[in-house]
């Protein structure tokens, strides 16, 4: 019987899904006086029973196969015409023929299924071991006539099915549209905000330091105290705005890239280089465990972007009451990577777990940063067709993990 994974089953599925077939075959025993019936579906190398009247115990069901060069609609399918044998005795063109000797058959009608778009189907047919008037206008007609009425129910099917998956896909469109433009919507709300914050902040510095130099007498520590809080605004500023192009350029890139082995242990020994200052000064200890190299449908690049964000974010925060421990792995869950980072810092209350991946969100506010890290992952993930998950306990530690 047909596996319901073979390309043939969406051909029977659709024959079974047109409710006059069992009447069709039943009307054309009952005229021609044929013991078997059947539609079949038939290839350049198969031929496939999609639907069955059996009245004389010839043994094929529904999803039941022939060799196809053992038939004779293997040849109806190479003239596209019909074939009609009333007595295979008294027939000089198949007398000799294989497929009568094979099956046992005197009698035999066979009429090609030729949908609308000139495609070539299969045929109905039908056969009996005892001769049988067939070769006349109306048995012919007949059977030409359910031929055509299959081929229309077949393309309407086709269509319909067409029309549904394009219906799905425009639907599927129209929600990433939405969900774009409210994403834009906040992200443009978001930034404008934050760099607002930023540049109200340097404004009142530069007021500041303009009021200090209109004294008469200057004070040098307070003008290198306000410069120097000055140029920390301007540092955050810069990286906002780095930040926020990062955003921009993990949205554009939503592509997959090409697929190649990426070595987890390389990608963790170039995020600790630019992150070295922050290890050095929190002492921390990463490890890597990975069974051997990742090879998801994902750009490699971005891989390295996210595996330098969630490092960064479990140095940043750290636990002031012990020494930072990372241990990144990936291994392959159902066939899919699944790539952990894991920590044992402060952790994330349950009440603001679902925040994390919120752009410009710091649960805690003496971390520096822009608060886009996690974001960007998550752009990074979602743009890629994975998803990402986060399993924490306050100031036990967090877990972070990309599936691909």
């Amino acid at each position: 019987m047909i596996d319901h994974q073979d390309e043939l089953f969406r051909d029977l599925e659709a024959v079974r899904q047109i409710p006059v077939v069992p009447q069709m075959l039943e009307v054309i025993c009952q005229v021609t006086g044929m013991g078997f019936a059947a539609i079949a579906r038939v290839t350049e190398d198969r031929w496939l029973a999609c639907s069955v009247r059996d009245e004389v115990n010839f043994g094929l069901k529904e999803g039941g196969e022939l060799k196809v060069e053992t038939t004779l609609c293997h040849e109806v399918k190479g003239q596209c015409q019909l074939i009609v044998i009333d007595d295979v005795d008294q027939d000089s063109q198949y007398r000799d023929h294989h497929t009568p000797r094979i099956y046992g058959l005197k009698s035999y009608i066979s009429v090609p299924i030729i949908l609308k778009d000139g495609t070539f189907f299969g045929t109905l047919c039908a056969i009996n071991a005892k001769p049988a008037q067939l070769n006349n206008s109306k048995v012919i007609h007949l059977f030409t006539m359910f031929a055509d009425l299959l081929s229309f129910h077949l393309q309407s099917l086709e269509l319909l099915e067409r029309s549904q998956r394009e219906n799905r896909e425009l639907l599927d469109q129209n929600k990433t549209l939405t969900n774009t433009n409210f994403d834009l919507d906040s992200f443009v709300y978001t930034a404008s905000h934050d760099l607002k914050s930023h540049l109200a902040n340097i404004e009142g510095l530069l007021d500041a330091f303009t009021e200090e130099l209109e004294k008469e007498e200057l004070d040098p520590d307070e003008l290198r105290q306000i410069v120097a809080v000055m140029r920390s605004s301007l540092q955050r500023f810069t990286n906002t705005i780095r930040s926020l192009v990062t955003v921009i350029e993990a949205d554009q890139d939503s592509e997959p890239g090409a697929t190649e082995a990426v070595n987890l242990q390389q990608l963790v020994e170039d995020a600790k280089l630019d992150l070295a200052h922050l290890i050095h000064e929190s002492r921390a200890r990463i490890e890597v465990s990975s069974g051997g190299s990742l090879l998801p449908g994902f750009a490699p690049k971005n891989l390295r972007s996210i595996v330098h964000n969630l490092l960064s974010n479990a140095l940043k925060y750290r636990s002031p009451e012990r020494v930072p421990e990372v241990l990144v792995q990936a291994n392959q869950v159902d066939g899919r990577t699944h790539l952990s980072v894991t920590d044992n810092g402060l952790g994330i209350p349950k009440d603001k777990k679902d925040k994390v991946f919120t752009m410009f969100k710091r649960l805690h506010d003496h971390v520096e940063g822009s608060g886009l890290g996690l974001y960007i992952v998550k752009r990074m993930v979602d743009n890629a067709g994975g998803e990402i998950q986060v399993s924490s306990t306050l100031d036990e530690g967090t877990t972070f993990t990309v599936i691909l």
